[in-house]
């Protein structure tokens, strides 16, 4: 049996759009297997995962139903109508399906790798290796010293979703400081005495 969906799903910006979804989502799979089953990647690798590739999945995602209303409006001509959701069509039927279940396998991945994303931004290696690599000193000397059986968000940050979205707020001027290399040199103590 052939798919057949609305006339309004062929073109070429919901095709790239798919295309778009489609290599994130293979890959999100395909680097989730690799970190899961082969130990591999270091913290690079979770930046990739959880963060980079659903971003350009969602903006795959977006790409289609755009593609979609430009295609539909384009093709009724001058008069510009809302489309419609006919049940009783084959190819609306199609195409309903396919969005209800993409949307409900979408919202489940999404979950997961959010939950992921928390935790792995939580993360030591995160902290010492990615995020604050300007401050690689301190973090040979944290692996080296007691406070190693220490997570640093315990510390730095605070526990629950309020004092994580507060830390990642804060520290946006921290993220422009590295960026444009403005951060003070040694890097002061938060504690003075």
């Amino acid at each position: 049996m052939k798919i057949r969906l609305p006339s309004s799903a062929y073109n070429w910006v919901s095709l790239i759009g798919a295309v778009i979804a489609l290599v994130s989502l293979f890959m999100i799979v395909f680097l989730f297997a690799i970190s899961f089953f082969f130990d591999r990647g270091g913290s690079y690798l979770g930046l990739v995962i959880y963060i980079l590739l659903p971003g350009f999945l969602v903006i795959g995602l977006i790409l289609i139903p755009i593609g979609m209303l430009l295609n539909f409006n384009k093709s009724k001509g001058k008069e510009k109508k809302l489309p419609y959701i006919d049940l009783n069509q084959v190819a609306h039927r199609n195409a309903f399906l396919i969005f209800i279940t993409g949307t409900i396998i979408f919202l489940f991945i999404s979950a997961m790798g959010s939950y992921e994303a928390f935790h792995y931004t939580e993360s030591t290696e995160f902290c010492g290796t990615l995020c604050h690599s300007v401050m690689k000193p301190e973090y040979v000397a944290y692996q080296n010293s007691a406070h190693a059986r220490v997570r640093c968000v315990e510390c730095h940050v605070g526990e629950g979703a309020d004092w994580y979205v507060k830390s990642k707020m804060s520290g946006l001027y921290q993220v422009y400081a590295v960026l444009a290399n403005v951060y003070p040199k040694p890097i002061p103590t938060p504690i003075s005495n």
